[in-house]
């Protein structure tokens, strides 16, 4: 809610500092990382530095919205109005420094530690003044941002605990969005299909006709109980799959140069694609269509050339020592073709 008691020129001064982070904000949402990585950058320094800004950062803008309160201090808002500009202006500068050899994962943490932190403050400075500042709604949309109390020292904190590298950010993005969603999808087909086979058991000593079994209280019908056992063991296979290559291939990971930096990256976009896939071929047991069985196969098929794309990449830079076991795992999801080039060791 907008300040009454301000007067006009501490709105208007307050108005041009959100507009200058909106600004700010614009450009390094487009940013994708510099061509050539600068002399001096270090993902280690960046953190530090980093860290540092956000609580500079931080403690201006409690002291701006101290001085917004009721009885508005003008005098303390005018001081502080440009040391806040000044330190965003700092952090999306040093945000931009960060090369595209750092990594696509890395990059997509840090500028949206930094895009949300931008957003944070623009909201929280809306609220003391009556001309408000639009950001754009797609840049909003894109960073998930949802307006609530005590957003802005939330996404400050963020920025202090932006990934320490691409490998780090790698492993989090992976946990989040390849191995729990895997994982989830095993149990819940796992737990609806003994829900089924419980269903049939409690009526098994019950005389029906085939038009009964919609009495049952099971989502997954009783005649694909077992395409489904069958469907369960891939998820099995694909999780165990997904476990070691977060295991073995990500964390192991300890040489960071650039052709490690793409392969950790094209590991999480495979393993997002393997996830996708898993909750697809799943979801086919549910169908109301009676296409579902040909539906299985073919996700059961997509699922099982994903796989073998992701073990045969792992391959790329594994350790010796687990080398024997996706080159088994290869074999045993089919995979005989000759491994892609830029795949060789």
């Amino acid at each position: 809610m907008a300040n009454t008691e301000m007067d006009k020129e501490t709105q208007k001064l307050l108005h041009a500092t959100a507009l200058n982070i909106n600004v700010l904000l614009s450009h390094v949402h487009k940013f994708e990382g510099l061509d050539e990585k600068p002399q001096e950058f270090s993902e280690s320094k960046f953190k530090e530095t980093i860290k540092t800004l956000a609580t500079a950062i931080d403690k201006e803008v409690t002291y701006l919205i101290i001085a917004c309160k009721p009885p508005a201090r003008s005098s303390d808002v005018e001081s502080l109005c440009p040391k806040i500009n000044a330190g965003f202006f700092s952090l999306v500068q040093q945000t931009e420094r960060i090369p595209k050899s750092a990594g696509r994962t890395y990059l997509h943490a840090v500028r949206k530690a930094t895009c949300q932190s931008l957003i944070a403050a623009i909201g929280l400075i809306n609220s003391f003044i009556d001309d408000k500042v639009e950001m754009e709604q797609l840049i909003v949309s894109d960073m998930l941002f949802m307006p609530r109390s005590g957003v802005f020292w939330e996404h400050c904190k963020a920025l202090s605990q932006v990934p320490a590298d691409n490998r780090t950010a790698v492993a989090l993005e992976w946990t989040s969005s390849v191995g729990n969603l895997v994982k989830d999808a095993m149990t819940e087909l796992g737990e609806s299909l003994d829900s089924a086979k419980e269903a049939i058991a409690a009526h098994g000593d019950d005389e029906f006709s085939e038009d009964s079994m919609d009495e049952f209280d099971s989502d997954i019908p009783a005649d694909r109980i077992d395409k489904g056992r069958k469907i369960e063991k891939q998820l099995q296979a694909a999780k165990h799959t997904c476990d070691k290559v977060a295991l073995r291939c990500i964390r192991d990971c300890e040489q960071l140069d650039e052709e490690r930096v793409v392969w950790l990256d094209g590991l999480l976009e495979q393993g997002k694609h393997i996830a996708r896939t898993v909750d697809d071929l799943a979801a086919t047991l549910f169908m109301d269509d009676e296409s579902w069985s040909k539906c299985a196969e073919l996700e059961s098929e997509k699922l099982r050339r994903l796989m073998a794309e992701l073990v045969t990449l792992a391959i790329t830079f594994v350790d010796d020592s687990h080398l024997a076991w996706f080159e088994l795992c290869r074999k045993q999801l089919g995979e005989t073709q000759k491994v892609p080039a830029e795949v060789v060791r």
